[in-house]
């Protein structure tokens, strides 16, 4: 081949690779935006802006949320992974979006592993069992025995939330048969709780514990690997009843599926340094959140083996959507 062939096409092949690396290189150029598929207010928006307020400071570009409630967490969840992969749309992905969703919606527009690239992990929450303070049982043994011998009721935030499927679950792994009340979100439930309408409630830890802490429910067990640090009196499902049993709400950043990998490496490394910002961390601990700080890969593993469990849960139960 012609020397001065060979040279032109090396530099035809740099010619065409520059914008390319150029528009990773400098990535931010412009504002980011999380999209948030739940309403603005609660504590999955507020845990979102705050790390997107450290991730700015990090990137030296505003991070925007975006709230595009619906369905779950499915319709913003669609929309991100219709977004271009370009960085500049991301999900704060949950397990109710990527790993219960999948399992209640066959028709679902996206898929959790197809469709997203994990950014990583970054905070969770444990499933927790309180009952009304009226009941006779006072710790989980005696729940137990209670559920066998009588009927009991449990709250939830609704048909196939996580709540209902960490009860059913439950009612597997020890045996009993607890009847499930659904409701048109967590604030409701526990309002009936209160009152004495329903024997128990599921939600997560971060949640129901300022109700605990305040002595209006009894907390009888966390379904985390170890304590929560706001109830350190409050014993593992493992600890009070010897079965293996864990349930977690989480979340964490994904970007569309196709984003290239360093700009996702971009994202991780201003995920990161926000996780270790001793006031975004002393705020997440202090509303009842665990911060995760994992890696794209970790992530991918906990919405493979989470989006496993919810299947399960579901086909056992039977349960339909509302």
């Amino acid at each position: 081949m012609c020397p001065q062939l060979s040279v032109l096409g090396a530099c035809l092949a740099v010619a065409l690779a520059l914008p390319f690396a150029c528009k990773a290189d400098t990535f931010p150029a412009k504002p980011i935006t999380i999209v948030v598929p739940f309403p603005p207010g609660g504590p999955t928006d507020s845990s979102a802006r705050l790390l997107a307020k450290a991730m700015g400071d990090s990137l030296h570009q505003p991070v925007i949320i975006d709230n595009r409630a619906g369905a779950g967490g499915t319709i913003g969840s669609a929309y991100v992974a219709r977004a271009q992969p370009d960085g500049y749309t991301l999900l704060w992905g949950g397990t109710s979006s990527l790993a219960v969703a999948p399992a209640l919606y066959a028709s679902l527009p996206y898929q959790p592993l197809k469709s997203f690239v994990p950014i990583g992990q970054a905070v969770r929450s444990p499933m927790m069992v309180v009952g009304k303070s009226s009941l006779a049982a006072t710790d989980m043994t005696q729940l137990i025995q209670a559920a066998k011998s009588s009927s009991l009721t449990f709250g939830s935030a609704g048909n196939g939330s996580i709540g209902h499927l960490t009860g059913e679950q439950l009612n597997t792994t020890l045996g009993i048969k607890l009847l499930h009340v659904p409701y048109k979100g967590g604030a409701p439930a526990l309002t009936d709780v209160l009152g004495g309408q329903i024997d128990l409630m599921i939600d997560t830890a971060q949640f129901l514990s300022p109700h605990v802490q305040s002595g209006k429910v009894r907390a009888f067990a966390v379904a985390g690997d170890k304590r929560f640090p706001l109830l350190p009196n409050v014993p593992t499902v493992r600890e009070a009843t010897g079965k293996p049993f864990e349930a977690y709400s989480w979340f964490g950043l994904v970007a569309p599926a196709g984003t290239p990998a360093s700009i996702v490496n971009r994202l991780e490394t201003a995920l990161n340094a926000a996780m270790r910002d001793p006031a975004t961390l002393k705020q997440l601990t202090s509303s009842g959140l665990e911060p995760v700080n994992s890696s794209p890969s970790a992530f991918a593993a906990t919405i493979s083996t989470d989006l496993k469990r919810w299947t399960e849960a579901v086909r056992i139960s039977g349960v339909k959507p509302d």
